[in-house]
């Protein structure tokens, strides 16, 4: 900010020094043109003979003609002792600048004077004896022209430059705030996510941990029993050390996700080759569960993506519409093309997702219910995957309503065109 103000500050002195030598060589170049027109005056004994019948015929011949200076401006004739010769030429400019006096030494030197409150800028010239005006001949001539116009000018100009630095000055400091606050909110976002994934995934981590820990020290209880007697807290046990297995894989295929280290084969394929694999284990899983499973698939686009990835994709989905379909229920899995895109769809007709769990279904740990979420052995990282997966592939996934009765989560792949 501190390089802001400067380069302004900076800004602002280059224009007023530009200006203010503006405005100068402006005032000095009329003073430069009153100084030719004095040195190069016409031959005032050079005139037509007077016409006799003219009521003006009998002005002097021999009067020396008066200085003429611009409005502005002021023309002081004085000889070699100092004595101003055109006193009444200067009418009531006489009474300011009748306390100026002859010096020599300031010849040819251009100068700003203050003369009763009046600012002037000003040079002395010694006229040649030669001059064709007897009034200027062998005098010294000290042109003045008034600048409190210029001056003020300036000071306004100097005002209105101070004023608009710091109104922008203000304006940039706004800008930069609200810039450093939207640049910000990605960055706290993120930092926030981070504190609540590790908080989550520290108490995800905790709950088996610490049934395992109290299975293990009830069964230090008893040294004598046998390992058939303490079936039941193995067999807990280790439904945990699953779980644990279970959670960080999940955690570590997130974490590679993040930090752009997962590989990726993307290659040019039809549903037929990464939907079948994974829903023919589920026949049977489904069938077991007393469950209705409906497979239509009827459309081959083709489309560039990982088939590994996809088919991981659709196991999570397959697996959390079985956990979460009642008994003689049905799960369906079909596909249908929009457009550019295709969809396939899973759906269930379990108790369904709210319109406000929704749009947060998808976050990292998020679970709607987290007790039933816990029954079933779902940490709440799975949809999170898949929608790491989908959008990789450029895609969308998202859930709505299976009416009358369940959830449908619709994934939407590009298709690739020749």
């Amino acid at each position: 900010m501190a390089a802001f103000a400067i380069l302004f500050l900076t800004l602002g002195i280059i224009i007023f020094n530009l200006f203010q030598s503006s405005t100068y060589r402006s005032i000095d170049k009329d003073i430069r043109d009153q100084v030719i027109s004095i040195q190069k005056q016409p031959n005032f004994a050079k005139r037509t003979t007077p016409d006799p019948h003219d009521p003006n015929h009998m002005i002097d011949q021999n009067k020396k003609p008066d200085p003429k200076a611009p409005f502005q401006a002021s023309i002081l004739v004085f000889d070699n002792s100092g004595k101003l010769l055109n006193k009444s030429s200067l009418g009531n400019r006489y009474s300011v600048l009748k306390n100026i006096k002859l010096r020599k030494k300031n010849v040819n030197i251009k100068q700003t004077l203050v003369v009763n409150k009046m600012n002037f800028r000003s040079v002395l010239i010694k006229v040649s004896k030669k001059n064709h005006n007897p009034m200027y001949a062998g005098n010294y001539v000290l042109i003045m022209q008034n600048i409190d116009t210029q001056i003020q000018a300036i000071k306004n100009f100097e005002e209105i430059l101070i004023i608009t630095f710091f109104i922008f000055w203000i304006i940039a400091l706004v800008i930069s705030y609200f810039l450093a606050r939207i640049n910000m909110l990605p960055i706290v976002k993120s930092w926030k996510q981070q504190t609540e994934f590790v908080n989550d995934a520290a108490h995800e981590l905790r709950t088996p941990l610490t049934i395992i820990q109290g299975k293990l020290e009830y069964m230090l209880t008893k040294p004598k029993q046998t390992i058939l007697d303490e079936a039941e807290a193995i067999s807990v046990s280790l439904d945990e050390v699953n779980r644990l297995n279970s959670l960080t894989n999940n955690l570590l295929v997130l974490a590679r996700s993040d930090s752009a280290t997962t590989k990726y084969e993307f290659k040019l394929t039809t549903p037929d080759f990464f939907l079948k694999d994974p829903i023919e284990p589920f026949k049977d899983i489904i069938n077991s569960q007393s469950k209705v499973f409906q497979i239509n698939l009827n459309h081959h686009p083709t489309m560039s993506l990982d088939r590994d990835k996809i088919k991981q994709l659709l196991i999570i989905l397959l697996d959390n519409a079985t956990k979460y379909t009642p008994r003689n229920g049905t799960i369906r899995i079909y596909d249908q093309i929009e457009g550019s895109k295709y969809q396939f769809i899973v759906s269930d007709t379990g108790v369904g997702i709210s319109d406000a769990d929704k749009t947060k279904i998808f976050g990292r740990f998020y679970r709607v219910d987290k007790s039933r979420n816990t029954n079933s052995g779902g940490h709440g990282l799975g949809l999170a995957i898949a929608k790491q997966i989908v959008d990789l592939h450029h895609g969308h996934i998202f859930v709505r309503d299976n009416l009358p009765q369940g959830s449908e989560f619709v994934v939407e792949l590009p298709i690739k065109h020749n």
